[in-house]
């Protein structure tokens, strides 16, 4: 299925399926399946299929943030693919902790600009990227 939806293309041929949600055992016909695009967008595709022949409005895509990406795949119990996708998550209970980090004013403005092309907050970005470093191994050095 394919849909321009803001200006933007999204395709079920050309994007990854990730998840899709369990469905009841009575209830074959409703779907709802999880897609990331080429360029890391998210989506979901779902709809009635007994109710796709007469109308077919009942089949829909719609765009996800990346938060929304997260709670889905949350709801739907799928934590391995959380942590892939969206890096380690803290333990329940666990403090947080606050750093100042003095950087030149033309990285904040590329690291905005990359956090706003993830569509995330600043803090999230950097959070993750420091979560990949942290994860890496060492290079001895």
């Amino acid at each position: 299925m394919k849909r321009i939806i803001g200006g933007k293309t999204y395709n079920t041929e050309t994007a990854t399926r990730l998840a899709e949600a369990p469905q009841h055992p009575q209830d074959d016909a409703r779907f709802d399946e999880l897609y990331l695009t080429r360029h890391g967008a998210f989506f979901r595709h779902f709809g009635d299929l007994s109710l796709y022949a007469d109308h077919p409005g009942f089949m829909r895509l719609e765009p996800l943030e990346p938060a929304e990406a997260q709670l889905w795949l949350e709801r739907h119990d799928y934590t391995d693919m959380i942590e892939r996708l969206f890096g380690a998550q803290p333990e329940a209970g666990e403090a947080e902790s606050r750093v100042t980090l003095r950087i030149p004013d033309s990285l904040k403005q590329r690291i905005e600009a990359a956090a706003a092309a993830n569509k995330q907050s600043l803090n999230t970005w950097v959070m993750r990227c420091l979560e990949r470093c942290a994860s890496a191994p060492t290079s001895g050095r």
